[in-house]
């Protein structure tokens, strides 16, 4: 699953990245890493970026539809 098939208010865990290193290395320049909980704030419309917020830090940053397909997430482990 991926960024693109969250619901808004979605709160996942960034489990991997389908991309190459500039994209790890702009997701890292955001604060983004593997392991960063995140939630889905809002989805502009008409095929609009994706506003995302890491859920420890409280930062936030609109991330294009192409990049958000690459961002692998998941609800984390089941308890």
């Amino acid at each position: 699953m991926t960024l693109l098939d969250l619901s808004e208010g979605a709160v996942v865990e960034i489990r991997g990245l389908r991309g190459g290193a500039a994209l790890a290395e702009r997701l890292h320049a955001f604060g983004f890493f593997i392991g960063s909980r995140v939630r889905l704030v809002k989805v502009a419309p008409f095929r609009g970026p994706l506003m995302v917020e890491d859920v420890t830090s409280g930062a936030r940053v609109m991330i294009g539809r192409g990049m958000a397909g690459k961002i692998e997430v998941s609800y984390g482990d089941p308890a």
